[in-house]
């Protein structure tokens, strides 16, 4: 099967499960006999006008990078993010040049959600995987501008607030173009890291800062009512649409789009199967582990800060440590610094991952947003590390209370330091859920050549939807 994937970036370019799960996905698309080919947003250099494509391969995998898109400040831009013919046209000749037999959608951000229009007008048939909220919601979270979760219908004043209050910087995308070709040309590479990173960040966000060429909101309250209206529109004509978690698949379909399209699949990422179970033996202190919560506020940061405050003046004290690994932004790196219990680790490669959770004996998840699935509690049950998270979002398909971990019903920085007190008092509950994951974790890590066949089974429904409906249209 010829399938053309589309989406957002590439690695190492760009981080994060999204783009690693489209790579991982390509490539053993390509180990088991089909072709895979990437259509996506990229790179974006200052005074180049655009967009246009680079062709280029990897692992075999043909890659078409659209550079220069219109659409270089996500969310913001929204009558480009429904409809923009330049890039449309792009896509149409990569079909033409390829030849799909389905197309699949990976990510909306730097490209207009019309290419699904492109696409059906092409007769390709459409898949599209559901991993955030970006067809919904520009700030991709369903965050409104005061961090509370978003559940309205009528959403242009709240979205023109929320991006608006976004502190991210126009230029971001010219920032890590900027950065990430000066960190490869030839002179460069030959200094010491820790003399030239900081050279290049500076140049980096002085470029970024002067390439984008406006900030802030970019439409009125009612382009992104249309935006939300026409993409949820959009995903009801989609011929498959997967959500990576239940709670994604609900809240979509409450927001309109067609139920009879969505099914659920959970994602997963090539080297989650190869992590190794480790056997829990809690030597007197519980050792609390968390990846990237100290990334951001809707990760969770500030609540975790509070939840081990007051677990500090509590009897637990002294017998517990949280140790904090990935990016960790400069405002809780210094909370944290007055916190005798966290232990701050530096960002991680994939292949750091298993020793560098051997160390931990629960694993928090304390998002404040609905986290689409979460692919670190996912990396913990298959150390078989039992995992505390906040009951929101997808996490709740796989943390469940007295099988895999403990539930934060409230949210709540008090609840959750009650929850670890609970586990300081009784570690005996980290050893049985240890061993219970241990016992499960075939029904839990799945290996990606297994989802690739569930995949392909998406594949062959949309193909046929296609076909079915094609005949409706011929027989009337």
């Amino acid at each position: 099967m010829r399938v053309l994937h589309v989406g957002c970036g590439f690695r190492p370019w760009r981080r994060g499960g999204l783009v690693a799960y489209i790579e991982d996905l390509m490539c053993e698309q390509v180990r088991r006999g089909d072709e895979a080919a990437y259509f996506f947003s990229g790179r974006m250099y200052p005074r180049n006008r655009g967009p246009s494509l680079r062709r280029w391969v990897r692992d075999e995998i043909p890659m078409y990078e659209v550079l220069n898109s219109p659409l270089y400040d996500h969310g913001r831009q929204p009558a480009l993010e429904v409809s923009e013919p330049r890039v449309e046209r792009l896509l149409a000749e990569v079909i033409d040049e390829f030849r799909p037999d389905v197309l699949h959608l990976q990510e909306l951000a730097g490209l207009p959600s019309s290419i699904l229009d492109v696409a059906h007008r092409m007769g390709v048939p459409t898949v599209v995987t559901l991993q955030d909220y970006f067809f919904v919601c520009p700030n991709f979270k369903l965050l409104d501008a005061s961090g509370r979760v978003c559940s309205r219908s009528d959403v242009g004043a709240s979205c023109i607030a929320t991006t608006a209050a976004d502190p991210r910087p126009s230029g971001a995308l010219f920032d890590a173009t900027v950065s990430y070709d000066l960190e490869r040309a030839p002179a460069l590479r030959r200094l010491e890291p820790a003399r030239r990173d900081p050279h290049i960040r500076r140049v980096a966000s002085a470029v970024g800062r002067r390439a984008a060429p406006t900030s802030g909101p970019q439409g009125t309250a009612q382009d992104y009512q249309r935006r939300r209206q026409l993409n949820v529109a959009r995903l009801s004509a989609a011929d498959r649409v997967i959500a990576m978690s239940e709670r994604v698949a609900d809240i979509h379909v409450a927001l309109g789009v067609d139920p009879a399209r969505v099914r659920t699949v959970h994602l997963t990422l090539a080297h989650i199967e190869k992590l190794t179970p480790r056997v829990a033996a809690p030597d007197g202190i519980v050792t609390f582990g968390t990846l990237g919560a100290f990334e951001s506020l809707a990760k969770g940061g500030r609540l975790l800060l509070d939840a081990v405050r007051l677990l500090s003046e509590s009897a637990a004290a002294g017998r517990f440590r949280l140790v904090v690994h990935g990016w960790i932004a400069p405002r809780f790196a210094e909370a944290a610094a007055a916190l005798d219990a966290i232990e701050l680790r530096a960002p991680f490669a994939p292949n750091q991952l298993d020793q560098m959770l051997d160390e931990i004996d629960v694993g928090l998840m304390p998002s404040i947003w609905e986290e689409a699935y979460g692919y670190a509690g996912i990396e913990f049950l298959a150390k078989a590390i039992p995992v505390a998270a906040n009951a929101i979002g997808g996490m709740t398909d796989y943390v469940v209370e007295g099988q895999t971990g403990w539930l934060n019903r409230s949210c709540s920085a008090e609840e959750l330091a009650g929850i670890m007190a609970g586990i300081v008092e009784r570690p005996e509950e980290v050893v049985e859920l240890n061993a219970a994951i241990r016992a499960r974790r075939d029904e839990i890590v799945t290996p990606i050549a297994r989802h690739a066949d569930d995949m392909q089974g998406a594949y062959e429904e949309a193909r046929a939807e296609r076909l079915a409906a094609a005949s409706r249209v011929g027989g009337g």
